[in-house]
């Protein structure tokens, strides 16, 4: 599946996301993201994993938040419509896209905060 679907870009066969390093503003009519106030990207819409939305976590090699275009890893994190956390994904920015690397189990994702 690819995810999440903007009218932008096609996301190329092999990639999980054509979101990361998108150099296409979140604020833009047809993103499929809405950037957060702390820096966190909202998808809202069916998810994977059958969650009703994901959050989005940008970040550098050493671990700090940045935007979605100088992203080189990112977490999402799927949540179902009770706002519950069920399912985290683990990823590795390409320059075509995200490539889906791990999935974390049900039982983790369960075991962490909710991030909203």
């Amino acid at each position: 599946m690819k995810f999440p679907v903007c009218e932008y870009a096609q996301s190329e066969e092999g990639f999980y996301s054509q979101c990361a390093s998108c150099p296409i503003d979140s604020a833009s009519s047809g993103c499929a993201l809405d950037e957060l106030e702390d820096g966190n990207y909202l998808f809202e819409g069916q998810t994977p994993h059958g969650g009703v939305k994901a959050l989005f976590l940008f970040k550098n090699n050493e671990g700090d938040k940045v935007r979605k275009r100088d992203a080189v890893h990112v977490e999402i994190h799927e949540f179902d419509h009770e706002e519950q956390l069920i399912a985290v994904l683990y990823g590795m920015v390409d320059p075509q896209g995200m490539i889906y690397l791990k999935k974390s189990g049900p039982e983790r994702a369960h075991s962490q905060e909710n991030i909203q």
